[in-house]
């Protein structure tokens, strides 16, 4: 038998299948068999979520029409049936989660600098109806101090698995001279971090005191905002998706989902000393990267002090192989930086080696 769910409100934010809807002003209650309820602070107790005042003064007049005599004379209401013109509600679809939760952050990190990461990697990041701010949020200790975790909620639930797969166990920051700082975690976020709308939603429901229409029109205006700030955020999500190799993708795979650029794989200093170098160097990257899968490609930037190779695969999974392979990994005394290319890439090459790297081009 299910648990019932509390009818204090305090006790609300100790249960998991509670939480607060602030578009329509009330706590929301989902048992584990989906179905949904809702609580009535007048009543104190909780309803089912198809509840509806004005529904049940229709029921109760129509009940008063049916009441029909029974044997005895006294009059009885009539076997309750089905009404088939009432429209039957669809079971609710659970929520699904948008947000992540990151442990292990560089104590000086900064939320635009989290916000950058996360959203260059996973997607967009929801913002807070008035102020338009990122919702993330930064954790601090009993003292005060950031212990390098925080909160990320994102725009749509898909951007979670993807910021796991993309950053989870990975180095938050590597700097030019390859040094790694903040080995982050990145994991689903509980429903607890639901807490402060909680919180702030009891302190507006206590204070009521007969100014319900108040509360409508500042729930009509959130509404409005809500659907701005989502129609934003949608624009945002269109120019996400056009611009970023991550995203899944349900057309074919194009070049930049199968290219991976590889930084400091090189020294500028090193191909001055041996001009031979760069063909052993574009070597062992081939022979390396040919364990994943076939490479079509191998493009070495003899200009770029990054050290910069572009690894070009026959298909995306090898690519993405590569990364988690290279990514963070020793070469040479220097930290390797992989990622996917963008196509807005600018890298320089001399003249005399442009015509060594057009190869396998499909």
């Amino acid at each position: 038998m299910a648990l019932p769910f509390p009818t204090d409100v305090p006790d609300f934010d100790s249960d998991d299948r509670i939480s607060f809807s602030k578009l329509d002003n009330k706590f929301i209650a989902v048992h584990d068999d989906g179905s949904e309820f809702e609580f009535d602070t007048n009543l104190r107790r909780w309803v089912p979520a198809e509840y509806d005042e004005q529904v049940e003064d229709d029921d109760s007049s129509t009940s008063r029409k049916r009441k029909t005599p029974s044997q005895n004379g006294t009059e009885s209401e009539a076997p309750k049936t089905a009404r088939p013109n009432k429209k039957q509600k669809a079971p609710p679809q659970p929520r699904q989660n948008t947000a992540v939760y990151v442990t292990g952050l560089p104590l000086d990190v900064t939320i635009d600098e989290v916000h950058e990461v996360f959203s260059r990697k996973a997607g967009v990041i929801a913002e807070e109806i008035d102020s338009g701010a990122p919702r993330i949020k930064l954790y601090n200790d009993s003292e005060g101090n950031f212990k390098g975790d925080a909160l990320v909620v994102f725009f749509k639930p898909q951007s979670v698995e993807m910021a796991i797969m993309l950053l989870d166990d990975t180095d938050f920051r590597i700097t030019s001279n390859g040094t790694r700082d903040g080995r982050i975690r990145v994991q689903v976020a509980d429903s607890s971090y639901k807490k402060v709308q909680h919180d702030q939603a009891a302190g507006e429901k206590g204070s009521d005191n007969g100014q319900g229409d108040k509360q409508r029109q500042q729930k009509d205006r959130d509404r409005q905002k809500i659907i701005k700030r989502t129609q934003k955020l949608d624009a945002k999500l269109a120019d996400w998706d056009d611009d970023d190799p991550y995203p899944a993708r349900t057309e074919a795979p194009n070049k930049r989902d199968k290219t991976v650029i590889l930084r400091h794989m090189f020294t500028l200093q090193e191909l001055e000393e041996d001009p031979a170098a760069l063909l052993e160097i574009k070597e062992d990257i081939r022979e390396e990267c040919a364990k994943l899968g076939t490479v079509t490609n191998v493009v070495l930037y003899d200009e770029e002090a990054d050290g910069i190779v572009a690894v070009k695969f026959k298909d995306p999974e090898s690519a993405q192989g590569c990364i988690r392979l290279m990514h963070g990994r020793s070469f040479d005394g220097r930290v390797v930086q992989a990622s996917l290319a963008t196509g807005r890439e600018k890298f320089r090459q001399s003249r005399n080696t442009q015509g060594e790297d057009e190869e396998d081009e499909d």
